[in-house]
């Protein structure tokens, strides 16, 4: 009689354990919900206003600067030349 009565007890704590974890899981995400609102507002408000913005900047310059960084690979024989010219000049 008195093991039945400790399942008794045993089942009884697990069902409200049970439920208060329910109630609390909806309580949290209630709770949460207009913060993870706010969070994808802000998140597309940031990409609208900065990062599309960067990206065009990162690409023109990108376009204006693909140029120069070719010509970087030919910078020794332009300092060749100009130094040739330069000497050359005041010879």
């Amino acid at each position: 009689m008195e093991l039945l009565s400790i399942l008794f007890i045993v089942l009884l704590a697990w069902l409200f354990l049970k439920m208060f974890a329910v109630f609390f899981h909806v309580a949290a995400f209630a709770i949460v919900l207009p913060f993870k609102l706010l969070a994808v507002g802000l998140a597309a408000v940031l990409v609208i206003f900065v990062m599309i913005p960067l990206g065009f900047v990162a690409t023109i310059a990108g376009v204006i600067l693909a140029p120069l960084a070719i010509l970087a690979s030919l910078a020794p024989l332009i300092l060749i030349v100009v130094g040739i010219v330069v000497l050359a000049k005041y010879w």
